[in-house]
């Protein structure tokens, strides 16, 4: 029998899709499915899912061997082998500690296997170049942005350490061989890839999978610890931390598919990850992200294994867990993930949106924490309409950009963008109709509405905002109040900021056939958690608890809620440099702690 694809916890990172030998994986809504008359059970697409959501449904359940309680003994202990983890661990073991990772997941990477944004403030590259070192005034920047509500010894600490970590890579570690000193993911100096590894040669997505900076440092790490004798016990969740009669946390308890495992351990680091799959922790964090009855009207590209499990073993015990400086983003509305040319087709054409009654809607594509689609419209989705002289033009305009990584080719794509169009019609991803009237009916809306929408809006195409409710209200500021400040002025070095999507001037829909695209919410990542402090020790009532430290998704870290979150804070740190550094951070003051 064929393979399946679990879709409830699929993130679409493609690399199942464009490495099936038949051609067997396609969409199916907006996850992918196996066709079954395809599939000829090789098994190859399970082999490369990361998230572990594929299996053959006719083979027979693996056997576990059970054992008794395995006990193991090491300097530090590291929850989770996401990019938070890899760092804390890599450094500890470098630094010559005994290291034992507990990792959920059949592999390292957590939701950094598919991310991509890491920024580089500052290096001993960007020192041999002549360019100043930024750290005091964006210290100084960040604090008055955000009104002194975060932590300043930890702000300056996770800056020192996003230099150190780099600098450590380079100096120790021969960055210099896949990385160089360039224009990066921010407009700004910061590191590009050298690397060619064959899957980028496969790429239909450069917003989405294995192949960019998460993905590749996160393997590097990898070898980093391996090399110093460190160990991954994949496929072992750790299930409770272990304390002694002082409260001290000496280790944790886990378990393997035979039994238990119990970690012994001088200093344990917490980096399980977000927590956007264990809805009774997104009902404390961002209630409106899931609808009443349980369903999921936003695509999540977290790991199926982000189920919050650092912040409810942390809770276990009492630590200060932080429910409202947090971001649980729900960005768009956006057709993603698709191959890039669906992508390019309804963010970068001079289309119009209707709601899913057919009726004009204003809804520029954003990247505020709450975007006003999830405030305004109850289904969460709308559709994307364009005709073919937009859809060509689009594709045109596509061509020719810098790719974000060596062997990387999207033009071929776009090149051939009626063929991919075409199978996602067949697919039923995409509506197409020769005529409006058509495509109404292909949308299941009322004609007459649908008709009256396109004669608005072919009226209307150069009035800056003449449709539909503004999304996110007066200030679009989402849950947690305005930015305090706000992006722009005279904070050249910020970076861009997220906000609306710049869009090319619109044009009348006039030349058929049409196409309509379904666009939706999109979630990247879960961020908040346990309190820590300026050196990442965990907090409860305020204080350290000894022999604990935390990194990454699952800590309140340098987060503020709303915009703010999006807007600076993720431009000025994102979430994936926030891992790296904080792990490495933890790593060496886990070290000290040790010492």
């Amino acid at each position: 029998m064929a393979y399946v694809i679990d879709q409830a916890h699929c993130s679409c990172c493609h690399r199942c899709r464009v490495e099936c030998p038949v051609g067997a994986i396609r969409f199916k809504g907006s996850k992918y499915w196996i066709d079954p008359d395809k599939c000829i059970s090789c098994g190859h697409c399970a082999e490369v899912c990361h998230n572990s959501v594929i299996t053959n449904p006719d083979a027979p359940a693996a056997e576990a061997v059970p054992h008794e309680k395995i006990v193991k003994t090491c300097d530090v202990l590291v929850i989770g082998g996401g990019a938070a983890g890899m760092a804390a661990a890599a450094r500890a073991a470098d630094s010559g500690k005994k290291v034992i990772v507990l990792e959920k997941n059949k592999e390292v990477g957590g939701s950094a296997w598919y991310a991509h944004m890491f920024r580089s403030q500052w290096s001993v590259w960007h020192e041999a170049e002549g360019i100043p070192d930024p750290r005091e005034k964006l210290y100084n920047k960040f604090m008055k942005k955000t009104q002194g509500r975060v932590d300043g010894e930890l702000v300056k600490n996770m800056l020192d350490a996003d230099v150190d970590f780099v600098n450590w890579l380079i100096q120790e570690h021969d960055l210099g061989k896949d990385y160089y000193l360039g224009d990066g993911p921010f407009n700004a100096k910061g590191l590009v890839g050298t690397y060619d590894v064959p899957y980028n040669h496969l790429r239909i997505d450069t917003s989405i999978g294995p192949g960019g900076n998460g993905w590749f440092l996160c393997l590097k790490l990898l070898g980093i610890l391996e090399e110093n004798g460190g160990e991954v016990l994949y496929n072992t969740p750790a299930k409770h931390l272990l304390t002694d009669e002082s409260g001290k946390v000496t280790g944790a308890i886990g378990a393997d598919a035979g039994g238990e495992v119990e970690i012994h351990a001088g200093a344990t680091i917490v980096t399980a990850g977000a927590f956007t799959h264990n809805k009774e922790l997104m009902a404390k964090f961002q209630p409106i992200f899931y609808k009443d009855d349980g369903s999921e009207p936003v695509h999540v590209f977290t790991c199926a294994t982000c189920t919050g499990d650092g912040i409810t073993m942390c809770d276990e015990i009492g630590t200060d867990i932080d429910y409202v400086n947090r971001r649980v983003n729900l960005f768009g509305p956006a057709r993603h993930p698709f191959g890039t040319c669906g992508l390019a087709a309804s963010r970068g054409a001079s289309n119009m949106m209707v709601d899913p009654q057919g009726r004009l809607y204003n809804a520029p594509m954003e990247m505020t924490e709450v975007s006003g689609v999830a405030l305004n419209v109850p289904e969460r989705y709308l559709w994307s309409v364009l005709d073919q002289t937009a859809l060509e033009d689009s594709m045109a305009r596509s061509q020719g950009r810098e790719p974000d990584a060596v062997g990387v080719d999207m033009d071929r794509l776009y090149r051939n963008f009626q063929f991919e169009i075409d199978q996602e019609v067949e697919w039923g991803s995409i509506k197409k109709a020769d005529t409006l009237e058509g495509l109404a009916d292909e949308l299941g809306v009322d004609r007459a509405v649908f008709l009256s929408s396109v004669e608005e809006h072919n009226a209307h195409i150069h009035d800056p905002r003449p449709f539909g409710p503004p999304p996110g209200g007066d200030d679009d500021e989402g849950p947690g109040g305005p930015p305090p400040g706000g992006p722009g002025g005279d904070d050249e070095d910020d970076g861009p900021m997220f906000g609306p999507m710049d869009m090319p001037e619109p044009t009348p829909l006039a030349n058929g056939p049409f196409y309509a695209l379904r666009v939706k919410l999109f979630h990247e990542n879960a961020v908040g958690g346990m309190a820590t402090d300026g050196h990442v020790r965990v907090l409860k009532n305020g204080q350290p608890i000894p022999g604990l430290f935390a990194a990454g998704d699952n800590i309140r870290g340098i987060m503020l809620p709303g915009a703010i979150g999006v807007q600076y804070i993720e431009s000025f740190l994102s979430a994936l440099t926030s891992a790296f550094c904080g792990g490495y951070l933890a790593g060496e003051e886990a070290v000290k702690y040790l010492s």
